[in-house]
């Protein structure tokens, strides 16, 4: 089979155990997760616009910031995802 210069190859190996969760429920679990943090981030910006003294929301922003970089990072590490730069 040969690809073009656009297609890349790609093989996944999943393994199941009865004691622990797949590699598409891991994922599904902290895509769901950035989410939520990221809709928080959302919500609270939308509040701080509302109110006289909206720099008090700042502390729990840069929190769920934190926390969806965290979450960024624990999906690298799970995926194990390379970004390469090609010229």
């Amino acid at each position: 089979m040969s690809y073009g210069s656009d297609h890349t190859k790609l093989d996944v190996e999943v393994t199941a155990k009865k004691d622990e969760l797949s590699l598409k429920a891991k994922g599904a679990g902290l895509l769901i997760m950035i989410s939520i943090c990221l809709i928080g981030i959302i919500l609270l910006a939308l509040k701080m616009a509302e109110i006289e003294n909206g720099y008090i929301l700042l502390f729990p922003i840069i929190i769920l910031s934190y926390v969806v970089h965290s979450l960024i990072a624990t999906i690298d590490a799970v995926l194990g995802l390379k970004v390469s730069n090609r010229d």
